[in-house]
């Protein structure tokens, strides 16, 4: 979970020490994140990624001329709950276990996947097992991790405050979120891949990544970010308000595309896949996925898919956010692409 510095330092500062940067179920530590038009990073101080709490860690907004605005506390957030998922469900299908559960940090939220083993899981040697569990978590990992931090903007837009802080809709998809996010989700598992999985290895692995992924984009300093972003002042953000939105979920065609702002270079924008559930059956495992959240506003998400029971992000998710985008441009008049 990211909470948005709109709030003052001091109490900033003083609720990371208690919760201790966990999740209501364990999972990774949270950070704390920025609007799109605040709070400019500096490219030369990156930092260390860390996992736990042993790095030093740059933060702030940057500025990609194909990237657009990118939050480093989401790529960051982001990352580390694919790893924690990967982990757990790597752990899980290994010895046949019914299912796990991941949380984002500061936030009553529950990712849930049960799985169904093939008729002859019990009969296979551990070694087979253990591959087909590799190979089963590096595909659900990016799933889960991504669709929290959705469900994240989904909640937030309706009305969530969390730790009774959050500004809820005020910072609900604003233009950087989801795009940040699935970089840290794409970094991720390029270094689980690698084989960097320890904290220690994942960690190091992760710091050269996101320096990598950041020149790739195009980063530019930190005067000139705050200098781009002033551009569209009035007309993406004025004070304490972003006009500008950024709800391109995947959910449509399967790529979520930065927003760029405009007149300051002719490149096109890098897009990116957004991460699915296929090769799964080709492994023989087969998913339930549900997420759930102790906040008044996750019945009005199941309300609007239409159901009941649990929202499944990739049934119930399209419907959720055809609803939002449609509030946002009818009744806010953003600006949603």
């Amino acid at each position: 979970m990211l909470l948005k510095k709109n709030i003052s330092l001091l109490f900033c500062l003083a609720i990371p020490l208690l919760v201790a940067g966990c999740s209501f179920t364990g999972g990774p530590r949270g950070r704390w994140g920025f609007t799109p038009q605040v709070q400019y990073g500096d490219p030369n101080r990156l930092g260390t990624h860390s996992y736990t709490f042993s790095g030093s860690e740059g933060f702030g907004i940057f500025y990609m001329l194909r990237g657009g605005s990118v939050d480093l506390d989401h790529v960051r957030g982001a990352a580390d709950l694919t790893k924690c998922a990967y982990i757990r469900a790597d752990a899980v299908i290994k010895k046949g276990r019914r299912g796990f559960s991941v949380s984002p940090a500061f936030e009553i939220t529950t990712n849930k996947i049960r799985f169904q083993y093939p008729p002859h899981w019990d009969a296979l040697p551990q070694t087979e097992k253990d591959g087909i569990a590799h190979e089963a978590a590096l595909i659900i990992a990016p799933v889960v991790a991504y669709n929290s931090t959705l469900w994240h903007e989904m909640i937030t837009w309706k009305g969530t405050h969390f730790m009774f802080i959050e500004p809820e809709h005020t910072s609900a998809f604003s233009w950087d979120d989801l795009y940040s996010n699935l970089i840290g989700v794409k970094l991720a598992m390029r270094a689980i891949k690698d084989g960097h999985i320890t904290n220690a290895d994942y960690d190091e692995a992760m710091t050269s990544l996101i320096a990598e992924e950041f020149e790739k984009l195009q980063v530019v300093s930190r005067a000139r970010a705050k200098e781009i972003t002033e551009s569209v002042r009035g007309t993406w953000h004025t004070t304490g308000k972003l006009i500008k939105r950024n709800m391109d979920s995947g959910y449509d065609d399967g790529m979520v595309t930065p927003s760029i702002i405009p007149g300051y270079t002719d490149e096109e924008p890098i897009s990116r896949t957004m991460p699915t559930f296929d090769g799964l059956d080709e492994l023989g495992i087969k998913v339930k996925y549900t997420i759930s959240s102790a906040y008044f506003e996750n019945g009005e998400l199941k309300r609007i898919a239409g159901i009941k029971t649990a929202v499944e992000p990739t049934q119930h998710f399209p419907t959720i956010m055809e609803n939002i985008e449609a509030e946002a441009i009818n009744k806010y008049g953003y600006m949603i692409r």
